[in-house]
């Protein structure tokens, strides 16, 4: 049964850009936001071990991270988006969440809103890779997922050895996660223009080199096997350059088919032909991959 207790953060107080007139778009003001979220607080106060609370400081400084970055032009924006990535960032079932603007209104303190969300299975996670100037364009790639959608979570980048044609320089491949309702054909629409508009060029050898290849690998728990879409990826059992990236981010979710999880599956995997290695980039382009571990 879900825990009763809950762990609360009140009156974080940071400055952003956040309005809809020409002023709010050039000066930072502050907004104040609350934070309630599930806790078993009888374990943690048992072994008196921060290990066993939800690390409340970390999602702290990731909401300030966040908040600081941002841009939105409504409340009702950055509200829901900070709730989808704190939930999903910190795996929480549930969240409530209250931001207030103060003197957006004369004659009121603030104006504010609140949300309360439990988590539903929206998460999509995309694997991307590119072998011709891969730092340029998985950096690309990912300003444009974020623009969309808002990142959730980014593993580090990993070299890998490429797929059966052998003759062309390595890949770098990474695993990217968001929270998106938009329909798994939707998505993959979308993601085939984002693969032209980096210089993507369909027609040749599909194993041969490429800018930017961004495939959906999974949707929730969703088993998806029609009009040519199939989820889970079948990749993601089979090629090293999907399964650990994966695995980094999310270790211990269940694969909607095979009910192992991604740390199981890797544990398992054998295939020696396949090379791969983490490279120590602590940034991609303007991403700073390490404020997006969990």
């Amino acid at each position: 049964m879900p825990s009763k207790d809950y762990i609360t953060l009140t009156g974080l107080k940071i400055k952003c850009i956040i309005g809809i007139f020409d002023w709010e778009r050039k000066q930072k003001q502050a907004v104040l936001i609350d934070l309630k979220f599930p806790c078993d607080v009888r374990r943690a106060s048992r072994t008196d071990r921060i290990e066993d609370t939800v690390n409340y400081k970390r999602i702290a400084k990731a909401a300030i991270q966040f908040v600081e970055g941002s841009r939105f032009q409504l409340i009702e924006t950055l509200a829901e988006k900070l709730a989808g990535l704190l939930m999903e960032r910190f795996d929480l079932g549930e969240l409530f969440l209250t931001l207030q603007k103060p003197g957006a209104i004369r004659g009121a303190q603030s104006v504010g809103v609140s949300l309360h969300r439990t988590r539903e299975d929206d998460s999509v996670v995309f694997s991307l890779g590119s072998n011709i100037n891969p730092q340029t364009h998985l950096a690309f790639a990912l300003e444009e997922l974020d623009g969309r959608y808002g990142l959730t979570r980014v593993s580090h980048v990993y070299e890998t050895s490429p797929v059966n044609l052998r003759r062309q320089p390595p890949f770098w491949n990474l695993v990217a996660s968001v929270r998106t309702r938009q329909t798994p054909a939707q998505i993959k629409d979308w993601l085939r223009r984002l693969e032209k508009k980096a210089g993507r060029v369909r027609g040749g050898d599909p194993n041969g080199p490429r800018t930017l290849d961004v495939d959906l690998i999974l949707r929730g728990g969703q088993v998806v096997k029609k009009n040519g879409l199939t989820l889970p990826h079948p990749d993601i059992a089979a090629k090293a350059f999907v399964l650990f990236p994966l695995t980094e981010i999310f270790p211990s979710r269940i694969h909607p088919e095979l009910q192992l999880s991604y740390w199981e599956l890797a544990s398992r995997f054998r295939d020696v032909r396949q090379k791969i290695r983490m490279l120590p980039l602590e940034k991609l382009g303007n991403f700073d991959l390490k404020a997006l571990f969990p």
